[in-house]
């Protein structure tokens, strides 16, 4: 019964130092080689190009609606105030290009490729549970002490004595 009974300590020393490992965070995200796809400037694409495949037609008519009215724009004579400004021709144009990146990335055809395009890796990588985890076990590991010496009755002065040994 004893021995049954250090072993059993020994199992759960040993468990509790040792602990389970915390899921470590994965550095690659699924989508660098889609985004590599990319094109630099979607207002730079011909009509007949393949990146605009996976962007919907009200997206590839705004594009070149807008693609139109800077060729308009700065196709205006001189002297002449022109439609657009160059700081508002900046401005749209990145809009655009954002709308048409966030677009391509989220169609059906390059989701269909890494059918887990937001998992970092096959553990659930949460940075918020990774911290709290990493948390949990380094206040278990500082209570392994207290444990230690709660297990061995040297956590209080002893009981033996009728004098203190060591002033409260």
């Amino acid at each position: 019964m004893r021995q049954n009974l250090t072993l059993l300590c020994g199992l759960l020393t040993c468990s509790m130092l040792l602990g389970c490992p915390s899921p470590q965070q994965s550095t690659s995200y699924p989508l660098d080689a889609d985004k590599k796809l990319l094109p630099a400037d979607w207002l730079a694409l011909s009509p007949g190009d393949s990146h605009l495949k996976y962007l919907n037609s009200t997206t590839v008519e705004l594009l070149f609606d807008l693609k139109n009215e800077i060729a308009q724009s700065r196709a205006t004579p001189e002297g002449a105030k022109p439609p657009m400004t160059e700081a508002l021709i900046t401005e749209r144009s990145r809009e655009m290009n954002e709308l048409c990146n966030n677009e391509m990335l989220t169609s059906t055809d390059i989701l269909v490729k890494s059918m887990s395009p937001e998992m970092y890796s096959t553990v659930k990588s949460n940075p918020e549970l990774y911290l709290l985890n990493n948390a949990n076990q380094q206040q278990n590991l500082r209570g392994v002490v207290d444990d230690w010496n709660r297990w061995w009755f040297i956590d209080e002065p002893s009981p033996l004595s009728p004098y203190p040994i060591v002033s409260p």
